[in-house]
């Protein structure tokens, strides 16, 4: 397995090509300006439409250590575009597991961006040791669990109406993926 630490050009399906690599403080930014796009959509992510601030954000970044968390960019020039992260339990009971969490701009979606991401963050997760992959998806974003389903997590549970979207309940699907001893 490569080192899931490298920065490195991926070409996707579409012939456009991102670098992805460990996101940064200094990306603190861009990585706002993705989250605030992807969040002004508000049917994707958990996070509110509501502007984040960059200070919050940069203290946010400086808990990636790469040992127990990460975060992985998809960077088009200047711009993030998509980035995908882990949080690695913190206590002896769940230090084997990692949280996911992956936002991949309108536009950028479809092309393979999400299978890069998530993959780099699996890789990542195995390589230090990690057992388990977990995260939540709302059951309407049917795009996203077709992408988790084919890197292999399976539905562990579902919370009935844990969301209102639009004045609509939308049902949390609970995802894990064992990786193994």
């Amino acid at each position: 397995m490569a080192d899931p630490m490298r920065s490195e050009e991926v070409v996707l399906q579409d012939g456009r090509t991102v670098l992805v690599r460990p996101g940064t403080v200094d990306d603190a930014e861009a990585i706002l300006d993705n989250i605030n796009r992807v969040c002004a959509e508000e049917v994707y992510i958990l996070m509110d439409n509501v502007p984040y601030d960059l200070e919050r954000e940069r203290q946010w970044l400086s808990e990636f250590d790469g040992e127990r968390n990460i975060l992985f960019v998809a960077v088009d020039g200047v711009e993030i575009v998509g980035q995908a992260d882990c949080h690695g339990g913190e206590v002896s009971k769940t230090r084997h597991a990692g949280l996911i969490g992956i936002a991949v701009r309108d536009g950028w979606r479809e092309v393979g961006l999400g299978q890069v991401l998530m993959g780099r963050v699996l890789d990542w997760m195995i390589a230090r040791g990690f057992t388990k992959a977990h995260l939540s998806v709302f059951a309407t974003n049917v795009r996203a669990r077709r992408l988790y389903e084919s890197l292999g997590f399976e539905v562990e549970g579902v919370r009935k109406r844990q969301f209102r979207i639009r004045g609509e309940y939308v049902d949390e699907v609970l995802m894990g993926l064992w990786l193994g001893e």
